[in-house]
């Protein structure tokens, strides 16, 4: 049930302590009223809810086996580093590739605006 559907059922059962008899007749007809409208039945309404199920946190501890953490690491920086290396000299190679490919294009064009003349 919604917050907002709650406390308006909660103000009308509040009226069921009437002094007035009328008063107290509307309140439960409003709140019969209301529960339906919300499709719920009293007994589903009153049911207390479900409670939470837990779950269990399983910790497994990781063997080492003699593994040496330090060089391991150092094993994987130095892959990392090559791999890097490669990658620049990768990057370099193409920069120079497009830096031809610009001056082809710049060639060309002043070779087709200078035109048959030249």
């Amino acid at each position: 049930m919604q917050r907002r559907n709650l406390t308006k059922l909660v103000r009308i059962l509040g009226l069921l302590g009437s002094d007035q008899p009328g008063e107290r007749a509307s309140a439960a007809q409003a709140a019969h009223r209301l529960v339906t409208s919300l499709g719920v039945t009293w007994m589903e309404l009153l049911e207390p809810p479900p409670a939470e199920v837990k779950t269990k946190v399983v910790v497994q501890r990781v063997r080492d086996y003699d593994l040496d953490q330090q060089a391991a690491a150092e094993a994987r920086m130095r892959q990392l580093k090559t791999t890097n290396d490669r990658l620049e000299k990768e990057v370099r190679a193409l920069r120079r590739r497009l830096t031809n490919i610009a001056e082809r294009q710049r060639r060309a064009r002043e070779m087709a605006e200078a035109g048959p003349e030249a």
